[in-house]
């Protein structure tokens, strides 16, 4: 008796999913800390160097940013694996073990 299994989206095109994901989280920490320290060297050209305060804002911002990202592919991750197990698990099943 054989069972016929539509295989979920390569890994291939997961990690490709993935990458995109990543890549436009880089971009965006990328655009915020550039915003960031144009603001902060305006400031310190005017008042000779940073202060505690704005370095902390710095890193703060930073901080929120990656842990956005972090929680977006985590949740991208944990989407996939769930649906590549639900296809896994109902292999034997007749309607292609909820696989689509």
């Amino acid at each position: 008796m054989s069972t016929n299994v539509i295989a979920p989206a390569s890994a291939r095109a997961i990690g490709e999913r993935l990458m995109v994901l990543a890549l436009s989280a880089a971009a965006a920490v990328a655009t915020l800390r550039g915003a960031l320290f144009t603001r902060v060297e305006k400031i310190r050209r005017r008042d000779g160097g940073y202060t505690a305060v704005e370095l902390i804002l710095i890193t703060a911002a930073v901080i929120v940013v990656v842990g956005i990202v972090v929680v977006a592919i985590k949740t991208a991750v944990t989407t996939k694996s769930g649906d590549v197990s639900k296809c896994i698990t109902g292999a034997d099943t007749t309607n292609n073990g909820g696989c689509n």
